[in-house]
């Protein structure tokens, strides 16, 4: 499709954003990750903390509510707007920015925590890299990362697998799919890179960070569906 791109595909999210097909677990006042509610009880209530790429503003919402100062960048106006405008309904203040993550427009070190949900994968390697330099440098040393990512043992990267080798998807490096046929919705992801993590490569993805924990989620069909890993800013360079 003519919006895909290595800088994560802004008119691809605006069109997620906009439609009617997005899922009720993404809905702004649907309940949070389990990976968010676990990051903020590690973060001392009152601190900033920054939404990479925050959707309609679930997360945002719920950390506001829980006390922290809240940021959030999505390369969707459409997402932003949503955050704002749900923000202000609960009296929460919002810094909200319309941003690729690769340059996410704030000052080195000025953040707490942060965290991606369902999201970073959402690109070609390289530019995963570069999105995760970015996280680290604007948080504060010490600072807390959580994000998710999906694993290459489960279901849904054997099924991509078979596509491939069927031509249905291209691959357009190890373990990045992208269904590039004319006829998938534009509302739906399919179009935009998925990349895919086993623990060696989540390792060194993560190699500039202090790994807290990192593990694979069970999904409902008790096999691993993602990776969640919590991860720290070294306190010296």
């Amino acid at each position: 499709m003519s919006d895909i791109s290595d800088t994560g595909q802004p008119a691809g999210w605006e069109l997620i954003w906009r439609g009617d097909k997005i899922p009720p677990k993404y809905f702004s006042m649907a309940a949070p990750s389990p990976t968010v509610v676990e990051l903020a009880a590690m973060l001392l209530s009152g601190g900033a903390v920054l939404d990479i790429d925050c959707g309609l503003g679930r997360h945002c919402l719920y950390l506001g509510k829980q006390g922290f100062q809240v940021a959030g960048m999505d390369i969707s106006p459409t997402g932003v707007e949503t955050t704002r405008a749900v923000c202000a309904e609960h009296n929460i203040t919002f810094d909200g920015k319309v941003a690729d993550m690769q340059a996410l427009p704030w000052p080195d070190a000025v953040f707490d925590g942060a965290f991606s949900i369902a999201s970073l994968h959402h690109h070609l390697r390289p530019n995963l890299v570069k999105a995760l330099h970015e996280v680290r440098r604007v948080l504060k040393p010490g600072g807390v990362f959580a994000a998710d990512f999906p694993s290459t043992a489960s279901a849904q990267y054997q099924s991509l697998r078979k596509q491939v080798v069927a031509g249905e998807l291209s691959e357009p490096e190890p373990n990045t799919f992208v269904d590039e046929r004319p006829e998938v919705d534009e509302d739906d992801d399919a179009f935009l890179p998925h990349h895919f993590c086993d623990e060696d490569d989540l390792r060194d993805l993560m190699q500039r960070f202090e790994v807290l924990s990192m593990q694979t989620e069970i999904n409902d069909s008790s096999k691993p569906g993602r990776w969640v890993v919590f991860a720290r800013k070294p306190l010296v360079k």
